[in-house]
């Protein structure tokens, strides 16, 4: 149920998959596709925590990798807001990215931030898309842009797209039931602010007036918030 790799607690014996179980995750996720009752994709997410998963226990033990990246990340953009120090030890010195296309400067964060192995794509992608939607796609890169708030915003939106990036990867077939073209897009839009929503809600208040966090302290504020995001979804009861 956790691949090895991501796995936040290796060693822990994990149970035994249940049979069929992303079935009525899936099941929920297209009646939502085809008429797009959101109370359908509550259900979903309500099957998917508890049974896809394998609950609050079990589930968040799958973003174990996230959590780290996500230490690395605010360690390099505090950095970055500041005197660079830590940043130029991974190779992305400040001057270097002042004033590069924010694209080239998410490609290279991903490049120096990102693990080799199963993950690498997800967390490239999530690093990317969080400092799109912060600091503007059309924006060149400004490090005095980073003050506190901001690198917080970017770690919310960073672990929601890491959450997102794995729910869409599990409704698999079930997207043959969007009505047309346009319901997809759509429905991974509602989706994800669905869960910006209640990431922010549970990630938020850990992240708010902390400054010179360590790297393990944001591991451990985003493990605890994904651990609440699934006991909430567990309640998403049919």
């Amino acid at each position: 149920m956790v691949p090895p790799w991501a796995d936040d607690q290796p060693g822990t014996p994990l149970p035994a998959a249940p049979p069929k179980r992303f079935q009525a995750f899936r099941r929920n996720f297209g009646s939502y596709l085809k008429g797009g009752d959101k109370s359908d994709l509550r259900r979903a997410l309500g099957h998917y925590a508890r049974t896809s998963t394998g609950g609050s226990s079990v589930g968040p033990r799958r973003f174990g990798t996230v959590y780290t990246t996500g230490g690395d990340l605010y360690s390099v953009l505090s950095s970055l807001g500041g005197d660079g120090a830590d940043a130029t030890t991974r190779g992305l010195s400040k001057e270097s990215l002042t004033g590069q296309p924010l694209d080239v400067v998410c490609q290279r964060l991903a490049e120096a931030l990102a693990p080799e192995n199963g993950d690498s794509d997800r967390i490239r992608e999530a690093i990317d898309e969080a400092m799109l939607e912060v600091l503007g796609e059309d924006e060149d890169f400004d490090p005095d842009r980073l003050d506190e708030e901001t690198v917080h915003r970017i770690l919310s939106e960073y672990l929601s797209q890491a959450v997102f990036q794995e729910i869409v990867e599990e409704v698999g077939g079930s997207w043959a039931n969007a009505p047309d073209e346009k319901k997809t897009p759509e429905a991974e839009a509602e989706l994800l602010e669905l869960i910006r929503v209640v990431v922010d809600e549970k990630l938020g208040p850990r992240l708010a007036g902390q400054k010179g966090l360590s790297r393990a302290e944001v591991h451990r504020f985003m493990r605890e918030s994904v651990t609440e995001v699934w006991q909430e979804w567990e309640s998403y009861d049919d």
